[in-house]
């Protein structure tokens, strides 16, 4: 009968312990549910495009610098024709400039040549009247040589022929300046109109090169998200045509309940295990808690068919984990 008594005594103080060490347990775990994920890489271009060929399909595993598609820009033909029209209105302009240049290099050339053929007749005609005065006088015995080349000296038509010469000079020097100065402006190198054509013309180079087709690759070995656009069809600019992930999440969202928000801190560690694979765990860290309190998914509730609101928590996992894109996980964290 003692002994009997004896065991209910033990069996009694053994179900205490176990029901302390059980309540402890509880206390001390947080079980919540969450995702594994990886932040998608949305692709997209900076100007429209046409879709040539896609080469992947959603889901597909892919390596870096694998060709996912490739494409045309489509507006870049509208953007040569505006350069080749604005080229062509410069250059327009520069030749009527030209044009104008030469005309009035022509004029100048035209006035020196007039007044040159003027100054010039005139010399020739006082050059010609002194010619038959030294014929005339030399044919007269009483002057002598000496009086002759004195009075030569002394004739005012040979102070006219001097300044008949100087004049011509004069004009020489000024129209001769003016028109070596319109050379220099016609043949410059930096006349603004040639520069700004120059700059179109690299403009144009740059679209030219563009104009030829793109090719799309993955930037790192991972999954093909969403594809959204197909074969021949127009894209408009920044619109997201591919979605990239690696492989591997990296982080998992877990939704915890809003009673136990107090309970969770910056840099916890988190045990995070599978619910649909048993044995597929690893280790993560707390890295962000969301600012706001939300509807828990249902997929995430103990009770689908209870709203439940709690707080999104972002959890670090060790690359190269085991889980896959969006499973859903049990996370465990220890006070």
């Amino acid at each position: 009968m003692r002994k009997s008594n004896l065991v209910y005594i033990i069996a009694f103080i053994v179900f205490l312990f176990l029901s302390t060490s059980l309540a402890l347990q509880e206390n001390r775990t947080i079980t919540f549910y969450g995702f594994a994920e990886n932040k998608e890489t949305e692709i997209n271009m900076e100007n429209p495009i046409e879709i040539e060929k896609i080469y992947v399909t959603t889901g597909q595993k892919v390596k870096k610098g694998e060709v996912l598609l490739d494409v045309l820009s489509s507006d870049l033909p509208v953007e040569i024709g505006n350069i080749n029209y604005k080229i062509e209105e410069l250059q327009t302009k520069y030749q009527l400039w030209k044009s104008d240049l030469d005309w009035k290099i022509a004029q100048y050339n035209i006035e020196l040549n007039e007044k040159t053929n003027a100054i010039q007749s005139q010399i020739d005609l006082i050059q010609s009247r002194l010619n038959q005065n030294k014929i005339l006088a030399q044919n007269i015995q009483s002057i002598s040589k000496d009086d002759l080349e004195a009075s030569s000296i002394q004739n005012p038509l040979y102070l006219k022929i001097a300044g008949l010469k100087k004049d011509l000079q004069f004009n020489r020097g000024i129209i001769g300046t003016q028109i070596n100065n319109l050379k220099s402006e016609r043949f410059a190198e930096n006349n603004p109109l040639l520069s700004q054509i120059k700059a179109l013309g690299g403009e144009m180079d740059y679209f030219e090169d563009r104009k030829q087709k793109q090719t799309i690759v993955a930037p790192s070995d991972g999954l093909v998200g969403n594809i959204h656009c197909k074969d021949d069809e127009k894209i408009a600019a920044f619109d997201v045509l591919i979605t990239f992930y690696d492989e591997s999440p990296k982080l998992v969202v877990g939704y915890i309940h809003e009673d136990l928000l107090l309970r969770v801190n910056l840099n916890d560690s988190v045990k995070i295990s599978s619910t649909s694979r048993p044995g597929i765990s690893t280790m993560g860290l707390v890295k962000n808690t969301g600012s706001r309190i939300i509807e828990i998914p249902p997929r995430l509730r103990k009770f689908k068919e209870y709203i439940t609101y709690g707080r999104e928590i972002i959890i670090e996992i060790p690359p190269g984990n085991p889980f896959l894109q969006k499973e859903k996980v049990t996370l465990n964290l220890i006070d």
